[in-house]
């Protein structure tokens, strides 16, 4: 089965400011403090569950936020009950979306010169409930064009305004009857920008597909007007929160699916319905079935990875001019093997959420998979031995700085305050450490007996390797954003945000261009550095995709970032062979 999935689905921007609102607060509360949010933080339950496991329940009364955090959900309330919470002792952090407070803000100021306010969505609407607070008990709530003939006809001010997540093509046959009725009146049309590309997008779909999957919940008001789209559109449409409602049966009668999903969907979930639709063996043989089957069990198992590390090993031996060794490259492969997959048994949560087809690889192959993963640390260290004392000295602590990545510490509590128990909890931590260790491993460790006679040449390699893996470690943290930020892991991409990692990787990028251009000019490296530069590119495009195409085929995804680097790796085993031949 074809399946197509919406750009816009997903998370809108208020949503992920709701989410970082609150998680930071849990990260700054003090001793005998406690959060809730006021009302549902946003309309996913999945989502609320996940918060209520990190001890943030959803308050409905007012009474029970008394001396807490509460954070005001991304719908906002009424500005009668933020009153009454702060008189109770409760202390605010506003997660109020901001097209919302804009909304709110236009109501108010238009309120206080005597404007009767008409607001077009759903009257019990958490948001409506907020923005009719604003209108000074002159506010109307009306969801059908005929009910504009019902307003009273001697009103001289009216503002008319949407709710944000409201139906585009609803307001306009409003906003018409409303102009003709009121003439001198002010029409807004509020209607976040989100909502109308998700809705513009569902419309254009439904002529490309069979059917259309919408995947949120049931009492998100933006994800039933995009199942309202889809269903105008006269296309077979499936309103699911998760993957376990659709009927393969039923969906085997459709070659193509599109997939789209409300703003408040996380990724997880729609990579889960993604995946169960993909799942489903198509009546006729489709090549792209066929080579993400066969990419997920390459991928999940890390082969991809430790190929990777023991051919940039060579590209190490590339730019030095060192001379090469398999057993190098083997030391360098079944470490990293060895720490990616310890390390994800030791960090779940984060994977349970971004990849629940890996978690369930990985669940499955428990056993086997840490028995290899012991061997493999095992061979390397001897390996290592055999590279010399200082070599074996090195990767042990690298080892032991790997196994203790996830494992919580034992420390002072002046170190505890900062909310730092594992070496994971340190904010860029992975995005960091991993080219550094991948670096040492495939650069420095085989050498460490005679480092200082091309001191200047093995930095040189070590950073341009470093800087390899830093831009393939960040670019595969954008997949992993949402669930890493639910479960507080501190990649550079929750760091940042997606934006600023951007610009971030991008001047990386850059700053690794120039580096590779200058290496062979200023001595430093072979002219092999050259040849490094089309992975540049390659990576450059790979960031320009995780920004167009947010939700992206996991399985494809990664095996084009793992062989940027495989490619490189095997270029340097070319002309490592080519050099060998010419001075032979």
């Amino acid at each position: 089965m074809k399946v197509t999935v919406a750009k816009t689905a997903g998370f809108c921007r208020g949503v992920r400011d709701a989410l970082d609102v609150t998680l930071e607060a849990i990260k700054g509360l003090q001793d005998g403090e406690s959060i809730c949010t006021f009302g549902p933080l946003i309309h996913n339950r999945q989502v609320l569950a996940m918060l209520e496991e990190k001890g943030i329940i959803a308050e409905d009364k007012i009474e029970n936020c008394a001396g807490k955090k509460v954070v005001i959900r991304a719908h906002g309330i009424p500005p009668q009950e933020r009153k009454r919470l702060r008189r109770v002792g409760a202390s605010l952090l506003d997660a109020t979306c901001k097209r919302v407070a804009r909304v709110q803000a236009a109501i108010k100021r238009h309120a206080r010169k005597g404007f009767h306010t008409v607001i077009v969505g759903d009257a019990d609407h958490a948001e409506v409930i907020g923005l009719m607070g604003y209108t000074e008990g002159r506010g109307v709530v009306i969801s059908r064009p005929e009910q504009v003939d019902e307003l009273p006809d001697n009103w001289d001010h009216v503002l008319l305004v949407a709710q944000t997540t409201q139906n585009e093509e609803i307001f306009r046959a409003i906003q018409e009857r409303f102009r003709s009725k009121y003439p001198n009146s002010m029409i807004k049309n509020t209607i976040c920008g989100s909502t109308h590309e998700r809705q513009s997008e569902v419309r254009q779909m439904c002529s490309q597909v069979e059917a259309l999957v919408i995947v949120g919940g049931y009492h998100s008001g933006n994800t039933i007007r995009l199942a309202e789209v889809a269903k105008e559109c006269a296309t077979p449409t499936y309103h699911v929160e998760t993957e376990t409602e659709l009927d393969a049966q039923e969906m085997k009668r459709y070659s193509s699916v599109g997939v789209s999903a409300g703003a408040s969907t996380p990724n997880w979930m729609i990579r889960n319905v993604v995946r169960y639709l993909e799942s489903i063996q198509p009546e006729q043989n489709d090549v792209r079935f066929t080579i993400k089957r066969i990419l997920e069990p390459l991928v999940y198992s890390n082969v991809f990875v430790a190929f990777g590390a023991a051919l940039l090993t060579a590209a190490g031996q590339a730019l030095t001019g060192n001379p090469g060794s398999l057993s190098y490259c083997l030391m360098a492969a079944f470490y990293v093997f060895a720490m990616h997959t310890l390390n994800l048994y030791l960090d779940r949560d984060a994977m349970r959420l971004n990849d629940p087809g890996r978690a369930a690889f990985y669940q499955h192959w428990k056993g086997i998979f840490t028995s290899i993963s012991i061997a493999a640390v095992a061979v390397s260290l001897w390996m290592a031995a055999a590279a010399g004392v200082l070599a074996f000295l090195a990767l042990g602590l690298l080892v032991l700085f790997g196994l203790l990545y996830a494992v919580p510490l034992f420390l002072p509590t002046w170190w505890q305050r900062l909310s730092v128990l594992k070496i994971k909890d340190i904010p860029a931590s992975k995005t960091l450490f991993v080219p550094v260790a991948w670096a040492s491993t495939t650069v420095i460790l085989p050498y460490l007996g005679n480092f200082w006679s091309n001191f200047q040449q093995t930095l040189y390699a070590f950073w341009i390797i470093a800087l390899f893996v830093l831009i393939r470690t960040a670019l595969l943290d954008f997949l992993a954003v949402q669930g890493d930020r639910l479960v507080g892991k501190e990649t550079i991409v929750v760091l940042l945000g997606e934006t600023r990692t951007w610009h971030f990787i991008s001047a990386i990028l850059g700053l690794l261009a120039v580096s590779l251009m200058l290496g062979p000019i200023s001595g430093l490296s072979t002219a092999f550095a050259y040849a490094m530069l089309p992975g540049v590119a390659a990576y450059g495009w790979c960031l320009r995709m995780c920004l167009q195409k947010p939700l992206k085929e996991d399985p494809v995804f990664e095996t084009i970032i793992e062989s940027v680097l495989i490619g490189m790796g095997l270029c340097a085993l070319l002309y490592n062979f080519i050099i060998t031949l010419w001075l032979t």
